[in-house]
């Protein structure tokens, strides 16, 4: 079975779980409300995305009997959990990175590491998942913008992984990818479905992991091409903090100079 098919069975998925989900959304309130000058839509739409792509990707592995460590399961499980319990109810800053981080000990405790970093291979690993996670939560915020990214970068890295002899993983972006492109078909302008944060923090872990296996194949090889493919998501979260460090404003909370606002 060719490399593919993970992409194909993922895409026709999403296709169907997307509206699916966010008919699912608006039935039990799971909705962002236009409700403050950040919000680009007029009314409430459904942030179930992520559940959508999360659901696509894993399960277009499983019907493929692909091999996936239960660990990246897990992982991505608590980011997905971590986000929408911030979509039900905004939760403090740092219960967030808490579960970020809790997500990311689960990879590292499984052996993923960032191993061209030696010693500092534990904590690079932590970076990499949290850094991920916050920068494709990011880039959330124009219609098709983070789905179309991400889709990128997941091909990208499975291209990597592939070339690198790491065929699970080498799936994991295919499917990953395939996920998302369906979502983003539902997500264009005007979006009827959002990823959500709990969408965002999962895609950005699932990025993480085939990222680190990358590195951990090809060494700082794998790390720079492995950097070029995540390029996009450094830049945002870099520029952003330091935007709002120079300028004195808060870290944490969105505004409206992210760089795709100032583009636009």
């Amino acid at each position: 079975m060719g490399l593919p098919m993970p992409f194909l069975i993922a895409f026709g998925l999403a296709l169907v779980l997307t509206p699916a989900f966010g008919r699912m959304g608006l039935a039990v309130g799971l909705v962002d409300r236009p409700e403050d000058a950040l919000k680009i839509h007029s009314r409430p739409v459904p942030v179930l995305g992520g559940v959508a792509v999360m659901a696509s990707a894993l399960g277009t592995l499983a019907a493929l009997r692909s091999w996936l460590p239960s660990a990246v399961i897990v992982a991505a499980a608590i980011a997905l959990g971590a986000g929408l319990l911030d979509d039900t109810k905004p939760v403090p800053p740092w219960l967030r990175l808490l579960l970020q981080a809790a997500a990311a000990g689960v990879l590292l405790g499984a052996g993923f590491s960032l191993g061209p970093l030696g010693v500092l291979s534990a904590i690079g690993g932590l970076v990499l998942v949290l850094a991920c996670a916050n920068a494709t939560n990011m880039l959330d915020g124009q219609d098709a913008l983070v789905g179309g990214l991400a889709a990128i970068a997941a091909l990208g890295l499975s291209a990597l992984a592939a070339w690198s002899g790491g065929s699970e993983a080498a799936r994991l972006g295919l499917a990953l990818g395939g996920a998302l492109v369906g979502f983003t078909i539902w997500n264009r302008p005007p979006a009827r479905i959002f990823l959500g944060n709990g969408g965002a923090y999962a895609v950005g872990t699932l990025l993480a992991v085939i990222a680190l296996v990358v590195t951990s194949q090809s060494g700082w090889r794998g790390l720079l091409a492995a950097g070029v493919c995540l390029g996009v998501f450094a830049f945002e979260i870099v520029f952003t903090v330091t935007r709002r460090f120079l300028s004195g404003s808060p870290i944490v909370p969105g505004d409206r100079f992210h760089s795709f606002d100032l583009l636009a």
